[in-house]
């Protein structure tokens, strides 16, 4: 069986009639509890007050004046009083009013109350409620000397009067204005979030569509998280343009020379200048490669990297390619994880090491520590003259050229940025400060992992 859909608009107001509901029977079942005991309560009371009385007048009263009594009502529309006789019932009453009353009577008279008939004639004192049966009503017997009298209670003053017809109507106006202001607030949260829905389904469409953030709190962000979105979706793809019109633009100069020396080419000189401008552009095309493949698109975190031995198996790798490069590793980092994985590793200090033996001085120092509580931070400097530091910033952004003669080296800018995506791909933050004794000192921090 299939089960109705409701909007959340329904199910909100529904959410909210149903709790209210809910509360208000409560509330009621409490009030109708009570008024029924304190109802019981004051017959009781009243009750216990006409028997007393009778018990007073009773005895001095004549045969006669004791048949006008028995005629009349002692308290009329309420109470009455009826001799003992074959009319009297003898069963036990079985709803609750009658136990209620019979728990009062005691406590007010001090007398014994029973609610059953034993066959056996009741002590001189002993009070019964009797069952209702015509003339309808609850029929209290006390004893009276040698005389058992009895006090009707007719039907009507069993339990307390209903709630007045004026009360229901206003209680039905307040649940419709209930509905009313639950519909208006609903309206203030599932408005946004359909405005929200429909920006979504644009952008899925390949329209991007921002939208203005309202409503509660929790659907603003989500607006604004919407329209960061866009924005980073929109700087991406402009980065992407920017990347092909600049490989195009550096790949041009050196496949000019490349063409005048295959010209030309006749000697050993030539051909060893036609290998450097390969090189070039094999670097070039590396670079873009490698930005491409530090976009965060990984669908799950990294496995946790011991990260000084991936470390130091690439410094090894370097120092084959005969690279002047020192290490050191901390004890507490020597043990530390970074989820990060070991193509991602491997792309960023193949990165760090070429820009600081390219535009630095060698050697190139690498420093692996623990510097502050739960971050494991990576070192590498060179001993080169830096980055000033208006600069630093720019040198981070994708095809940034902070000198234009690098231009014609076999760079076209991205070295910085891939390591600054690959940083923010595990949560980490990258920092370029000048390095103690000269050089620029490239510092990532990265969160240590759990095993």
């Amino acid at each position: 069986m299939t089960r109705p859909s409701f909007s959340l608009a329904t199910r909100t107001v529904l959410l909210v009639v149903a709790v209210v509901a809910v509360a208000e029977t409560a509330t009621f079942s409490l009030i109708f509890r009570n008024e029924r005991v304190t109802h019981a309560h004051q017959i009781s009371q009243s009750i216990a007050g006409q028997i007393r009385l009778l018990k007073t007048v009773l005895p001095g009263l004549d045969a006669e004046v004791r048949d006008k009594l028995a005629d009349a009502d002692v308290n009329a529309g309420q109470l009455q009083l009826f001799p003992d006789g074959e009319g009297v019932p003898e069963h036990e009453p079985e709803f609750g009013f009658a136990k209620r009353l019979a728990d009062d009577l005691e406590r007010s008279l001090g007398e014994r109350v029973s609610l059953r008939d034993n066959g056996i004639r009741p002590a001189r004192h002993d009070i019964r409620i009797g069952r209702p049966r015509p003339p309808s009503g609850l029929w209290i017997g006390f004893a009276v000397g040698n005389e058992r009298w009895w006090l009707v209670l007719p039907p009507p003053r069993f339990e307390p009067q209903a709630l007045p017809r004026d009360l229901w109507e206003r209680l039905a106006l307040a649940l419709v204005a209930l509905i009313v202001i639950a519909g208006l607030f609903v309206r203030g949260v599932v408005g946004p979030l359909a405005r929200l829905g429909k920006a979504v389904e644009a952008t899925g469409d390949g329209v991007a569509s921002t939208v203005t953030p309202e409503g509660p709190k929790e659907v603003r962000r989500l607006a604004e998280r919407h329209n960061t979105m866009l924005s980073q979706l929109a700087q991406a793809d402009a980065e992407r343009q920017e990347m092909l019109a600049g490989l195009t633009h550096d790949l041009r100069a050196p496949l000019a020379r490349l063409r005048v020396r295959l010209a030309l080419l006749e000697s050993e000189d030539e051909r060893a200048g036609l290998m450097r401008d390969a090189d070039d552009m094999e670097r070039i095309v590396g670079q873009c490669l490698s930005f491409l493949r530090s976009e965060k698109k990984t669908a799950r975190a990294a496995p946790p990297l011991l990260i000084a031995d991936a470390v130091s198996s690439e410094v090894a790798r370097h120092r084959e390619l005969g690279r002047p490069l020192d290490m050191s590793v901390s004890e507490a980092a020597a043990s530390s994880l970074v989820a990060i994985d070991h193509g991602s590793l491997q792309r960023l200090l193949d990165n760090l090491i070429d820009n600081a033996l390219q535009y630095g001085k060698p050697p190139v120092d690498i420093a692996l520590a623990v510097e502050r509580a739960g971050m494991l931070t990576l070192h590498v400097r060179d001993h080169g003259a830096g980055i000033a530091v208006e600069e630093r910033e720019r040198a981070l952004e994708a095809f940034a050229q902070i000198e234009p003669a690098r231009a014609t080296g076999g760079s076209c800018g991205l070295g910085l940025a891939i390591v600054r995506r690959i940083v923010d791909a595990c949560n980490g933050e990258m920092q370029l400060a000048d390095a103690s004794g000269g050089g620029l000192d490239v510092i990532l921090s990265f969160p240590i992992a759990k095993a």
